[in-house]
């Protein structure tokens, strides 16, 4: 429990992503657990009350008392958050009415505990501070009685004496609500179904959203996954997994009035002396290219004139660069790249996104924990050299042709190291996962929206992943590109680079879906091809907002 309170204690006061992160890692069954029963096992309802719930937790941290027992604090908050979403009185009456028909049959199967499940999270709400705390950290955070002890104060024999009438009030609370239950059943049933394990990924998912959406509070920084606010967990848009990949802070420093007029006095000026090189050079440029077009005096020996003009042309060339870089600040992300611990934070997001895109491939080559981290902080480190040469590209101005050896040289030479720490014949396997990531992605983000039993959604999303990735090689086939060609958006670092190549990928992207969702009929039903196609709009929207979001933070600013 120390830690616990450790860890909230960091949060609140430094805005901590690693400690957050521990904290939803540790309670988010509780939480979910809680809220599906609450929301009669509505899966998507559930995810949501579990996002709203740590979301609150992290906009309201620093207001919580440092005695806080965090377990009861995000149980109450869970049944507050499910009472607003379940509004619809027609709903409890009808839980309670089930539970009642339950107990007149004499009942107990597991089947019928569960109709009763939603009554008992109201119930144990209703119970006082020290009654509550007993059942949750007994039941919910699954503590032995010595540390129910210790959290209360007390020791072990005081522990199981409190929590033995804290079931029994809430046995009492429960009959008055039409559900005879024991307090030695009551004891059973929260022991064998209290909590419940929240799907793979929903902490890293929630634990990310709920720290971008504590930004106007000073708490922490926002990040571009801010976006995945915008759409509910069960969207599951391709930026839901991928954004973390490239997930910038958003911290715009804004100077003085005094400070911008200089600046925009300064600005102009400079703008002046660039329009005046900028003549001069294209005047040099066309000397220079009539003086390419006259005889040399010798073949051993070109015209001096030439050679002048173009060393004159050459130095006028750095000139404008040089100005250019004077005229636009730096991005918004150099200042950070300046603060170590900043920088750290940034790579940290980046081992996150990385470990959550490629853990199925780490799985499927069996590697070794060491080896598999070693392969993480590879990509990681990919990802932050990228964002140098994004941030270079985008100064200087670079063409897509003038870029494409800069990004191409980068995936070489991150492909050379893959091959050092895996090995030749894992590299192949590593290069198809890479390539295979969009239709990956896209079926087990979109299984839940599936219809039927889990075989049977098993079997769709299989299908899916098929077809989607026949349409990927057959689209980028028309459009003249390799097989290798990076799809997913926001995981091509050219397409923050440059605006011209992100719509040449979403476009692509986009077509990508199109041809799936016309031949997907054959095992999708109707309803299930229209959520495909609210997803594919989805994934549109989300990566070209990221996109833009980060091509901004990555742009030098003007001055």
């Amino acid at each position: 429990m120390t830690e616990t309170k450790q860890l909230l204690a960091e949060y609140a006061k430094t805005g901590s992503e690693p400690a957050f992160r521990e904290l939803t890692s540790r309670y988010v069954d509780l939480v979910h657990s809680a809220a599906l029963r609450l929301v009669n096992g509505d899966l998507h309802r559930a995810q949501d009350v579990t996002q709203t719930v740590f979301a609150d937790l992290s906009r309201l941290a620093r207001s919580l008392s440092s005695d806080v027992m965090l377990g009861g604090w995000l149980h109450r908050h869970t049944c507050f958050v499910a009472s607003k979403t379940m509004r619809a009185e027609r709903r409890r009456v009808a839980r309670e009415r089930q539970a009642v028909e339950m107990n007149a049959i004499e009942d107990h199967s597991a089947a019928n505990l569960a109709l009763v499940a939603p009554v008992l999270d109201e119930a144990i709400n209703q119970l006082n501070a020290e009654d509550r705390t007993a059942i949750l950290l007994r039941f919910f955070e699954q503590q032995d009685f010595q540390s129910v002890g210790v959290a209360l104060g007390s020791n072990e024999e005081a522990a199981r004496k409190r929590v033995d009438r804290a079931l029994g009030k809430l046995e009492s609370h429960l009959k008055h609500r039409g559900v005879a239950l024991s307090a030695v059943a009551l004891g059973s049933t929260l022991a064998a179904s209290a909590i419940s394990a929240a799907p793979a990924g929903l902490a890293i998912s929630i634990s990310t959203i709920a720290i971008a959406g504590t930004a106007g509070s000073g708490v922490t920084t926002i990040t571009i996954l801010k976006i995945m606010s915008m759409t509910k967990l069960k969207v599951g848009i391709i930026t839901a997994v991928v954004a973390a990949g490239v997930s910038i802070p958003c911290v715009m420093q804004h100077n003085t009035q005094t400070k911008l007029n200089a600046a925009n006095e300064a600005l102009r000026q400079q703008t002046e002396q660039r329009e005046q090189l900028s003549a001069e050079n294209a005047r040099l440029a066309k000397l220079s290219s009539q003086a390419a077009s006259t005889p040399a005096v010798s073949t051993n020996s070109p015209s001096l004139e030439l050679l002048r003009l173009r060393g004159e042309v050459a130095r006028l060339r750095q000139e404008v660069t040089s100005e250019r870089q004077r005229t636009n600040g730096p991005s918004a992300l150099s200042g950070m790249k300046a603060d170590p611990a900043m920088w750290k934070m940034i790579r940290d997001q980046q081992k996150v996104g990385m470990a959550s895109i490629y853990k199925d491939f780490g799985k499927k080559l069996d590697l070794p924990k060491e080896q598999a981290d070693k392969l993480i902080d590879l990509l990681a480190d990919n990802v932050m050299e990228n964002i140098d040469h994004i941030t270079a590209v985008l100064r200087d101005g670079m063409t897509p042709a003038q870029m494409e050896p800069i990004f191409a040289g980068q995936e070489a030479a991150l492909l050379e190291k893959i091959q050092a720490l895996l090995g030749p014949e894992a590299l192949p396997q590593y290069q198809e996962y890479t390539k295979r990531l969009l239709s990956n992605i896209t079926a087990e983000q979109f299984k839940d929206q599936l219809m039927g039993e889990k075989a049977e959604q098993e079997t769709k999303a299989r299908q899916l992943y098929d077809m989607m990735l026949e349409e990927t090689r057959q689209t980028l086939a028309n459009a003249g590109l390799p097989a290798d060609y990076q799809v997913v958006p926001t995981l091509n670092f050219r397409n923050i680079a440059s605006e011209t190549e992100a719509e040449k990928n979403l476009k692509l992207i986009d077509n990508v879906y199109e041809n799936t969702i016309a031949k997907a009929g054959s095992f999708l039903s109707p309803e299930e091809l229209e959520k495909l196609g609210e997803f594919r709009k989805a994934v549109s929207s989300g990566n070209r907002m990221a996109l833009t979001m980060n091509r901004k933070m990555m742009a030098p600013e003007s001055k």
